[in-house]
């Protein structure tokens, strides 16, 4: 089992990661916690994206959870940033007929995230 979920998180991270790199990038979902968490961290647009890019299975959290605002899935990622742990949420959207990578939520966790793929000494930094 962890193995296909291994690969399922590769494929979403590989889509993901195919549409940032177009032109339209990574939309941020221009949330207030997001924005500040940005701010505070000293990030740019460039730098959002430079971290987002790097995510891999070792970041992975949760998901696929259905969405239930809309349509798609909604994955779960986490990044230490800054002497912080950043809770990342992404999906890829659709949207008048065109996929985007999409971010909804980049900000501190507001509880202790789980790695189920980091080797132990890592999980229990964080």
């Amino acid at each position: 089992m962890d193995e296909l979920q291994k690969i399922k998180i590769r494929t979403f991270l590989k889509e993901f990661k195919k549409f940032a790199s177009s032109k339209r990038g990574i939309y941020l979902i221009p949330r207030e916690e997001s924005l500040k968490t940005l701010a505070d961290l000293g990030l740019t647009k460039k730098n959002f994206k430079e971290i987002i890019m790097t995510l891999s299975v070792m970041d992975y959290c949760e998901g696929p959870k259905k969405d239930i605002d809309r349509s798609g899935e909604i994955w779960v990622f986490g990044k230490q940033i800054g002497g912080k742990e950043i809770y990342i949420k992404l999906k890829v959207a659709q949207v008048s007929g065109n996929k985007i990578a999409k971010c909804i939520s980049f900000h501190p966790a507001t509880f202790p995230l789980c790695f189920p793929f980091q080797p132990n000494e890592r999980k229990e930094e964080s």
